[in-house]
């Protein structure tokens, strides 16, 4: 069965659809409880305010990090349970029209992927000149810390974003529309408004929501095409364990201590949707070599 259709394999009505949703705010809710109580003991004088520098510094980053990933691990197990037994949804058809998690291409796009954006982060700015503006940040005390949190709570993160919006939304739209290229098209709109919040919108303007929109798609795109998720959550999770530690700046949605820290500011825009568009063109230009994937034209 393709992986747009494993929705039949379980029950999909509206009402579960909708129950989901609830799931998923309630659990958010509670996973966030742990950072509100841990910070009103720590810092009773304090006002919690995690995008403010001062409470951030005094609460500490990595502290704060684990902090904001536990809503996403509490969200994400509970709403495989929500998949598994309310939608009736078999385990491995969750993740994968394939008769297994195919961990090979998880490891290997992985691979590929943390190559190509170490090559990016070192050409950039050489090519720009701008070497200079980025801090050695290394630590031990606070790094290694911090290598453990990420490891262990980002996949959860990046799997619950790719299990909302490649199977749930992706899946429940075709379910409804019966094409290919709206759904993916309404889930990566979805997926760009999720980020609206983010800081990186703040600092670079509502015009990012494109990029977002279009790392969407792109992710979409590959999970139709391969039929199973191990790629998308191969590349999301590459790309957020690379922003988180190995360079980060002070205007983006993770503030930890990474390798290195960018002290640039915010660019333009114009920037940020060449170089992803070239990226996600390359990537998608390999997988559909190496994978023998069918024309973009066949999508319907």
């Amino acid at each position: 069965m393709k992986f747009l259709a494993l929705a039949q394999l379980g029950r999909s009505s509206v009402g579960l659809y909708m129950g989901g949703v609830a799931i998923l705010i309630l659990l958010f809710i509670l996973g966030g409880l742990p950072l509100f109580f841990d910070a009103s003991w720590r810092l009773p004088s304090s006002e919690i305010d995690i995008e403010n520098p001062t409470f951030i510094a005094a609460y500490g980053t990595t502290r704060l990090f684990v902090g904001e990933l536990l809503s996403f691990f509490f969200a994400c197990v509970g709403f495989v349970v929500y998949l598994r037994f309310a939608h009736k949804r078999p385990l491995r058809a969750i993740f994968t029209a394939a008769p297994h998690f195919r961990w090979k291409r998880f490891f290997g796009f992985g691979l590929l992927v943390t190559v190509l954006l170490l090559g990016v982060a070192v050409l950039e700015p050489l090519i720009n000149g701008q070497a200079h503006a980025f801090k050695w940040n290394y630590n031990a005390a606070e790094f290694w810390p911090l290598v453990l949190a990420a490891f262990l709570l980002l996949p959860f993160q990046i799997a619950l974003e790719e299990l909302v919006f490649r199977v749930y939304a992706l899946q429940g739209l075709y379910q409804r529309t019966k094409s290919v290229w709206v759904s993916m098209v309404l889930s990566s709109i979805m997926f760009a408004l999720l980020h609206l919040e983010n800081p990186e919108v703040a600092a670079l303007g509502y015009s990012v929501l494109l990029y977002y929109w279009m790392s969407g798609l792109f992710l979409a795109l590959i999970t139709v095409q391969d039929d199973g998720t191990e790629l998308a959550m191969a590349f999301h999770l590459v790309n957020n364990l690379f922003g988180v530690l190995v360079i980060t700046t002070d205007w983006q949605v993770f503030k930890t201590s990474s390798l290195f820290i960018d002290q640039r500011g915010p660019s333009g825009v114009a920037g940020t949707l060449l170089g992803g568009l070239v990226l996600f063109s390359v990537l998608y230009w390999l997988l559909a070599k190496k994978f023998n994937w069918k024309s973009l034209k066949t999508l319907r």
